[in-house]
């Protein structure tokens, strides 16, 4: 053989590539132990070997899924901005979730807030809320003055002479209402408080809902000679006669009505005003009373432009002191 022809075999040889030794993978030793045997499958011609080892990549193959799947779930939880809000039910704390609904409702006054003294309960509704259904819509206004009335003992009380028709509210379990009408076509609304035949005066409301509907009552009961401006909101409820306008509360409808059951009026919880915007001054209007005329029985908000008057040498005292 030519030394040509020998150095082409030898380059051949060297430089062909040599067939790679084909290993079986996990996945298909597994396949062919866990495949179908010729004994149509009942598995009696696997080795005890086999069958071992079967269940070592069984078991390692479903650790890795599993490890695989809940990286990827941790990973995709992570990732959105919910997850750090979500809790799971043995995190959340009941005392934690508030009663939205609860919470909203207002509260009615109860039994217990007018079974107080008159003079007490007529400091104690400044700042509550009278609530007034009219046409299904709220007409509410917070009250901000009023007028203590002791009964027997009160030449200005209208119980004073005793029980009669016209007086009787006043003599009811406390949280009645007593409408009376006054000069033939106005109403004023009083509520009873312990004692016999004692009673407190709303005199002035602030509004506070319906507004418009109050100002539209107003407007339909003034004279026709009257200017038709608009209403300012401080003059919609303030006096006596002024609020019941406004509120469509008349002696028909209101009087001798349970305030704590009844469907369209109440009062709601509202504010207490402190004892130091409390100005404490004699009633109005009552000159035939003589020496009751003046006792300080009389109580308003200081400052609430919606006060049907203001006593200044009252409030000076106040100021001072």
């Amino acid at each position: 053989m030519s030394t040509r022809r020998r150095r082409q075999q030898n380059k051949k040889s060297v430089g062909a590539p040599t067939a790679p030794k084909v290993l079986k993978t996990d996945v298909e030793e597994l396949t062919s132990i866990a495949g179908p045997s010729a004994d149509g499958g009942s598995g009696e011609k696997h080795k005890p070997c086999q069958n071992s080892k079967l269940s070592k990549l069984t078991s390692k193959l479903t650790k890795a899924d599993s490890a695989e799947t809940g990286a990827d779930i941790n990973s995709e939880d992570k990732s959105s901005p919910y997850f750090s809000k979500v809790k799971s039910p043995e995190e959340l704390d009941d005392s934690s979730v508030e009663d939205l609904g609860e919470a909203a409702q207002p509260k009615r006054l109860s039994r217990a807030f007018y079974e107080q003294s008159c003079e007490d309960l007529g400091k104690a509704l400044l700042g509550q809320v009278l609530v007034r259904i009219h046409n299904g819509e709220r007409l509410t206004g917070r009250i901000v003055e009023t007028e203590s009335y002791l009964g027997r003992r009160d030449k200005a009380a209208h119980s004073y002479k005793g029980k009669t028709d016209r007086n009787s509210a006043m003599f009811m379990d406390p949280g009645t209402a007593y409408v009376y009408n006054i000069y033939g076509m106005y109403c004023c609304m009083n509520i009873s408080s312990q004692g016999e035949g004692e009673a407190v005066l709303l005199r002035s409301l602030e509004p506070v809902e319906g507004k418009g509907v109050m100002s539209t009552i107003r407007a339909a009961n003034r004279k026709k000679d009257s200017p038709c401006k608009p209403m300012k909101d401080h003059d919609l409820c303030n006096g006596p006669s002024k609020l019941t306008q406004a509120l469509k509360i008349d002696k028909a409808s209101t009087n001798q009505v349970d305030l704590l059951s009844h469907d369209a009026i109440w009062l709601e919880e509202g504010e207490k005003v402190p004892a130091a915007k409390m100005v404490v001054s004699k009633r109005i209007n009552i000159n035939y009373a003589e020496e009751w005329k003046d006792k300080p029985l009389r109580f308003y908000e200081l400052g609430n432009r919606c006060v049907s008057v203001r006593d200044k040498e009252a409030e000076k005292l106040m100021k001072d002191s």
